[in-house]
């Protein structure tokens, strides 16, 4: 199950810090886990699958495969009227390819062809919601400005000290003072 854990990471482009602080899981947590210290618990699963929810909670925890959740919307939105016409474009990985010419269309079914897309669309994007390239804004991640000018900070030299009294201590509680000829 680490192996799976660590499948997700590195398809979602997180280290370990970031994923730790995407999941709520903690770091130790995170790397007892993965250091065979600790075996997952249900509360790791869920934070998991609350995070990604386009994970197949099967496959996260035996292994059966597919890694991700088909896109069921795609299928609810197939049997909507607009969609359900026997000539309508098939969605494949969430996108419709549409092969009719446009101008043979009337109004209606174009519109309702492309909002039909649109929801396909964003299905597609609630699959892969944890993505760090759809998600610039994720928690952890900070973007760096590109070309920021660079200031140059001078630094003005002190005066240089100068001693001014030197008092030494000794055991029988007493004390010598020096000072300096000027």
């Amino acid at each position: 199950m680490k192996d799976r854990i660590r499948l997700i990471m590195e398809d979602q482009h997180l280290t370990q810090k970031s994923f730790s602080q995407l999941t709520g899981i903690g770091e130790a947590s995170l790397s007892s886990i993965f250091n065979d210290r600790t075996k997952p618990t249900l509360n790791h699963i869920d934070a998991i699958h609350k995070k990604f929810p386009q994970v197949r909670l099967e496959w996260l925890l035996y292994g059966t495969p597919p890694m991700y959740i088909e896109n069921e919307n795609q299928n609810d939105a197939s049997s909507t009227p607009s969609s359900s016409s026997p000539d309508s474009s098939p969605a494949i990985g969430g996108l419709a390819f549409d092969f009719d010419d446009d101008a043979s269309l009337s109004a209606a079914e174009a519109s309702s062809r492309a909002s039909s897309s649109n929801e396909s669309s964003a299905a597609s994007s609630q699959m892969h919601q944890g993505s760090l390239f759809d998600q610039p804004n994720m928690p952890g991640v900070n973007r760096t400005p590109k070309n920021q000018p660079h200031e140059n900070v001078k630094y003005i030299d002190k005066p240089q000290r100068k001693i001014t009294e030197i008092r030494i201590f000794y055991d029988d509680q007493t004390w010598e003072t020096f000072v300096p000829k000027k």
